[in-house]
């Protein structure tokens, strides 16, 4: 027996102390509650987030009877102890001591970058200029929250001024407020995406995709945007080419793979590695784009691999032959190098709420081919669940003989 063990899957994780469970963790997507319970429920919590915001609710019951309770809600987090008010806090108050250090009165209209890569590739190409213009902002200033935000922002919009927050959080009601002369614009919360995805699921197929769903969040229409051009900097583009030739990589005659993603769930690796193969036997090089090391290819498979960054990854993929890549939100990103792609679609994970759905609600959801201003001739969708990986393989293959 082992003195302590802890498994994990989607929705439920146990941890126990020689055997006996010390805690118990249910979690729900689709209703995003949190349950905990420890030492066989001595100690209970609920936790509830907001629908409409990244606010939320928890309890913490000992013997089934509610002992603490908090509350956020119209920008106030209170504490009940016997369900009495205990304290009660401004979250406008919280925000503003934690985070107003990074703004000054240059700026006046605030834009929190809070999503992955493919929504925020979305917004600062597409939507970004319309919501200056609309909101009437003088001095816009973009806050990344993630460090390949950064990139994002030098890449497709260089002149607009921002600041890098790591670990933000944000617990307020309104994604758009304001705090003395600041205003803020959250894009977006989780909620948000959650609802899209929902409505995705239960919509009839085609009725509902993503990009179109942020834009009628934020009350733009498809004529009013206009598309941003991605431009690589020099410097990233030198230190990309510094790297791929200590790797020997051949520049002339390579194909781009990217098996990764956080949302579509991993494809199978022999698929890949037999991909690398073919690729090798008609005379092309290959690189493999690895940044959570999730794949673990064969060892017998010769490929070229080593780490870049967002923009330098995108300055090598726009000198391939051809990208072939698992659908992640960096797949947008790789539409603006003008190199053909091939775009494979699977089931979400981590999302247990999109277990039951098939892939063809997920292509029409999240499809490439649905974007404004891309060349559709260059992208070829596969709906895995569709297609044998043989023929997806030849597909591919053949692709680069024509």
């Amino acid at each position: 027996m082992k003195i302590f063990e802890y498994r994990k899957s989607e929705n439920k994780s146990v941890a126990k102390l020689f055997g006996f469970p010390i805690m118990e963790q249910t979690s729900d997507y689709m209703t995003t509650e949190r349950h905990q319970s420890f030492f066989k429920g001595f100690v209970s919590t609920i936790k509830i987030n907001d629908k409409y915001s990244d606010c939320s609710n928890k309890i913490i019951k000992i013997l089934g009877k509610t002992i603490i309770r908090r509350e956020e809600k119209n920008n106030f987090r209170t504490y009940y102890i016997w369900n009495k008010e205990f304290c009660r806090f401004s979250l406008l108050d919280e925000f503003k001591k934690r985070y107003f250090k990074y703004f000054d009165n240059q700026h006046d209209d605030i834009y929190i970058l809070r999503a992955n890569s493919g929504e925020t590739y979305l917004i600062l190409t597409y939507i970004l200029d319309k919501l200056i213009e609309k909101n009437n902002s003088k001095k816009p200033l973009l806050v990344a929250t993630l460090k390949y935000h950064v990139d994002m922002i030098k890449m497709i919009c260089p002149e607009i001024p921002y600041v890098y927050i790591g670990k933000f959080r944000l617990k307020l009601k309104d994604s758009n407020f304001k705090i003395d002369n600041l205003h803020f614009f959250l894009l977006f919360n989780h909620n948000h995406f959650l609802q899209v995805e929902n409505q995705i699921r239960k919509g009839e197929l085609g009725q509902i995709h993503y990009f179109y769903s942020i834009l009628k969040s934020l009350g733009i229409s498809t004529q009013e945007i206009n598309m941003r051009h991605v431009k690589v900097n020099i410097d990233d583009e030198n230190k990309m080419l510094d790297k791929v030739k200590k790797i020997g990589l051949n520049l002339k005659k390579f194909v781009f793979l990217a098996p990764e993603a956080q949302s579509c769930k991993l494809y199978d690796e022999d698929f890949w590695s037999e991909l690398i193969n073919q690729l090798q036997t008609i005379g092309y090089d290959v690189f493999v784009n690895l940044v959570d090391n999730e794949i673990k290819l064969k060892e017998t498979i010769n490929y070229k691999t080593c780490y870049l960054t967002f923009a330098e990854a995108f300055a090598l993929a726009k000198c391939s032959k051809k990208i072939v890549s698992l659908r992640s939100g960096f797949t947008e990103f790789l539409l603006q190098t003008n190199v053909p792609i091939d775009v494979i679609y699977t089931k979400f994970r981590k999302r247990h709420f999109f277990d039951d759905l098939d892939t063809y609600h997920v292509i029409a959801g999240f499809g490439l081919m649905q974007l404004p201003f891309v060349d559709k001739s260059k992208i070829h969708e596969f709906n895995m669940y569709e297609i044998s990986p043989k023929q997806c393989l030849n597909e591919i293959v053949n692709g680069l003989n024509q």
